[in-house]
């Protein structure tokens, strides 16, 4: 039967809900590595539910049940029968409390499976984010490990709005935010996730619709140096030094609100991204490092822009640069080539800032530029401030050597040499325009937060 229900949404429902109205889904990839969640949404329209199912990645649909109001799908009959066939609902009676609905969803939650859940209870106004009832917060509560999945749902409200006796042909959005270990005492719990989903909405409205301010957009710090410099362990350290919320990217991805860690919600990106950081890590020559590298900095310049979108930090501490180091590292291929003005042409292509024609002479002496312009990987993130490390080689290497792990095929003296010279390259081209600060390495720990924080301080007032 499971296989005739994914059958009906695959080759019926989906290809309807798209003929009829179209479907656009952001944040889809939040789902698919998920074995369980609980999917929580706003509620304007009868199309919600089949909006949501269209959604989900299809192995999850037969072990996915929603949460349905029985006199909403009571007539005609044959409606609660195919509803009950294609969902299988948890079935609210609401002259009756909600009560047997909470236990029958614990139930299924222990059996494994999945819920989707209308935290207001019933359809809202029009764009209109009610209260949540306490319903959704006591599910989070006595399930702490299953995560809560927010999403937004826009234009079913207009598709098929309360008072309609017919849907009419809009389009419609599915915004699905990042999983949410959400923890606490029930009503914390309903009203932290209901300013999650507002804050969402908020954000989504102004991407697309462009009728509110810019969206908020947190200010960006990259440390930069060569390896072993300490640049993860100091942009770790300021991620923690200032109030509001901050993300440090590095090895890890991390949150802290107002100088506190926090947990952090798992993004694939980041997962994929760390996947692909061990391949370039294990490689054992300059040749077989490059793809693997190059591959690394694109998904982390991805996950920066995840991390904007989901997570909307007031600051972004950035161990590296996904631009600044794929242009600095091009002086261990391209030595020869290496130059000021190379530096800076290669940032404005990097950056979509400049489109170079098919002949352009940087792109015969850097073949990797020209792959990126054909595959339209050319729209990297410029950071708003950046911090340079500066540590002799020599020091490094001793630092490498301690470790005790095995040493990359960069990690000698003669390649760190190389790439601090292309960095203080690099900072010469960055710091026509933007703030730069370069930092002698043999400082103390604490003397180099302190210095690095009065520079952000600056940097912050500069770009508001």
């Amino acid at each position: 039967m499971d296989i005739l229900r994914k059958a009906l949404h695959l080759l019926l429902i989906r290809p309807l809900l798209h003929l009829l109205f179209g479907v656009n889904v952001v944040g889809r990839e939040n789902l698919e590595e998920l074995d369980q969640f609980v999917l929580a949404a706003n509620h304007n329209s009868h199309l919600d539910i089949f909006l949501l199912y269209s959604a989900l990645p299809l192995n999850k649909i037969a072990r996915t049940h929603a949460v349905a109001a029985r006199d909403y799908f009571s007539n005609p009959p044959w409606l609660f029968k195919a509803v009950q066939f294609l969902l299988r609902p948890v079935w609210i009676d609401r002259s009756e409390g909600g009560i047997t609905a909470i236990k029958e969803i614990q139930r299924r939650l222990d059996d494994g499976r999945s819920i989707i859940i209308f935290p207001e209870g019933t359809r809202g106004a029009a764009g209109e984010l009610q209260a949540f009832q306490g319903g959704v917060g006591l599910i989070a509560c006595h399930n702490p490990d299953v995560p809560v999945v927010p999403v937004y749902l826009e234009g079913p409200e207009r598709a098929f709005p309360k008072s309609a006796p017919v849907p009419l042909p809009l389009w419609n959005h599915i915004t699905i935010g990042p999983p949410q270990l959400l923890r606490g005492k029930s009503k914390e719990i309903s009203s932290r996730l209901h300013d999650h989903l507002e804050a969402l909405a908020e954000e989504e409205r102004a991407y697309r619709q462009r009728r509110m301010a810019e969206p908020h957009q947190p200010l960006s710090v990259a440390v930069i140096g060569i390896d072993s410099s300490g640049k993860s362990t100091l942009s770790r350290r300021l991620a923690g030094c200032f109030e509001g919320d901050s993300c440090f990217i590095g090895d890890s991805l991390e949150l802290f609100k107002d100088r506190a860690p926090c947990d952090a919600q798992p993004l694939v990106a980041n997962e994929v991204r760390k996947w692909v950081g061990r391949q370039a890590k294990s490689a054992k020559s300059l040749a077989h490092y490059k793809i693997p590298k190059l591959a690394e900095l694109l998904l982390r310049d991805r996950l920066l822009s995840d991390v904007h979108r989901w997570y909307r930090p007031d600051r972004i501490f950035m161990d590296g640069s996904p631009l600044l180091n794929m242009v600095g590292w091009a002086i261990l291929y391209h030595e020869d080539a290496f130059t000021e003005n190379i530096c800076a042409a290669a940032m404005d292509i990097l950056t979509g800032q400049h489109v170079c024609g098919k002949r352009d002479p940087i792109l015969k002496k850097f073949p990797e530029l020209e792959a990126l312009r054909k595959l339209n990987l050319t729209h990297l993130h410029l950071p708003d401030a950046v911090i340079f490390l500066d540590v002799d080689p020599v020091i490094c290497i001793e630092r490498i050597t301690a470790r005790g792990e095995k040493v990359q095929a960069h990690e000698n003296i003669e390649k760190l040499t190389k790439l601090r010279k292309a960095y203080h390259l690099v900072c010469d081209v960055v710091q026509q325009t933007l703030p730069v600060l370069r930092l002698a390495g043999d400082e103390s720990l604490e003397k180099l937060t302190e210095e690095a924080v009065a520079f952000i301080r600056s940097a912050d007032n500069e770009t508001n």
